[in-house]
């Protein structure tokens, strides 16, 4: 190759790293088990589990997995597998570890951003996190500064992010002095559950955001399913998923639609912790249920290699999602974070 058109080539590869973006989507408390295996027959025909068994069964059972999950979830299954990658079935060999002892939302979501156990954030408090996550990281790197936000269903997560040194902005639905439609039904319809907003709210909200702010490094929080699998509900916790499933869709096609995004773009999308792995257990998650210290892997993206469904493979960590999220933007945050464990084994070479 001529010095000429190497050069070329470098000058092509460093406009490339310079345009890319991630965008880190959580799925709180969904279990692997639904996502791989689809819905489950026994909670689903449990009328304690289950209001409407008929229908949630017309909705989601299938007499074979492979018809199961991708009814549950039509775009992990139709696009994710075939063009990127999931990981974490448990049963075909796959799994993704929760290192912290804790097994709740605050220590995996600490894990998850900073890419190790905390052993000080023991609880779901509102404690400022100490530590900087990857997304604060990143918002400080040349090139990122004002392009980093988060759009979160759970009022925590200003303290898991630690609102006060971030410097990015953290939307948990709050009131805002430009009242918005959108932001007034945030407000106006309350949620069952206390400290949340319903996920609707916080998906439209950040497409608004996206569209108009083009961030490069984008955190989506949801939190629907674990607010339902808490509350006995199978057949809204299966809904749930499936709803964000096609979230997952529409914001791919409009990451693909715009200039800022199409062919740049990868998407990762992860959850906090397991639950139970059986009927007693499913709603709930701690140091002491079984199952709860495994999560699923979805990604997607330019660089992301397309081999679908992991098996078979080394245990991989819920910490090593921080340092991919950066990886994905071309940046080293296990390098400069000694703590913090090294990239998922997902991402082909820069410049392919």
């Amino acid at each position: 190759m001529k010095a000429g058109q190497a050069l070329l080539l470098l000058l092509a590869s460093g406009c490339a790293a310079s345009r890319s973006s991630v965008v880190l989507v959580t799925i709180d408390g969904t279990r692997w088990q639904e996502i791989f295996g689809g819905a489950d027959l026994g909670l689903l025909e449990n009328k304690k589990e289950t209001g409407e068994v008929q229908a949630t069964r017309k909705a989601f059972w299938r007499d074979s997995v492979e018809e199961r999950r991708r009814a549950l979830a039509p775009f992990l299954w139709g696009t994710v597998a075939t063009e990127g990658r999931l990981l974490g079935n448990v049963d075909a060999g796959s799994q993704i570890l929760v290192t912290n002892r804790f097994k709740i939302s605050y220590p995996g979501y600490h894990e998850l951003l900073c890419g190790f156990a905390s052993e000080t954030i023991d609880s779901n408090s509102k404690v400022p996190n100490p530590d900087v996550t990857v997304l604060e990281w990143l918002s400080r790197r040349p090139g990122f500064r004002d392009r980093v936000a988060a759009f979160c269903s759970w009022d925590v997560f200003p303290s898991i992010l630690n609102r006060e040194r971030c410097g990015f902005p953290i939307d948990i639905g709050e009131p805002k002095p430009e009242a918005t439609l959108l932001g007034r039904l945030s407000r106006e319809i309350p949620a069952p559950w206390h400290g949340s907003i319903y996920d609707a709210f916080v998906f439209h909200g950040a497409m608004a955001y996206l569209r108009e702010k083009t961030p490069r490094v984008f955190y989506l929080a949801f939190g629907d399913t674990d607010e339902w699998a808490h509350s006995g509900w199978y057949d809204h916790y299966l809904e749930s998923i499936h709803r964000e499933d096609a979230w997952l869709g529409e914001l791919w096609r409009t990451l693909q639609s715009m200039p800022e995004y199409a062919g740049t773009t990868t998407l990762l999308i992860t959850c906090d912790h397991g639950r139970g792995d059986n009927p007693g257990e499913w709603r709930s998650h701690n140091s002491k249920v079984n199952g709860a210290g495994y999560i699923w892997i979805g990604a997607i993206g330019p660089r992301i290699a397309p081999l679908g469904e992991a098996s078979e493979q080394e245990p991989l960590l819920q910490g090593q999602v921080a340092a991919t999220v950066a990886a994905a933007v071309g940046e080293d945050f296990a390098g400069e974070n000694p703590n913090a464990a090294p990239p998922l084994p997902i991402l082909l070479p820069a410049g392919r």
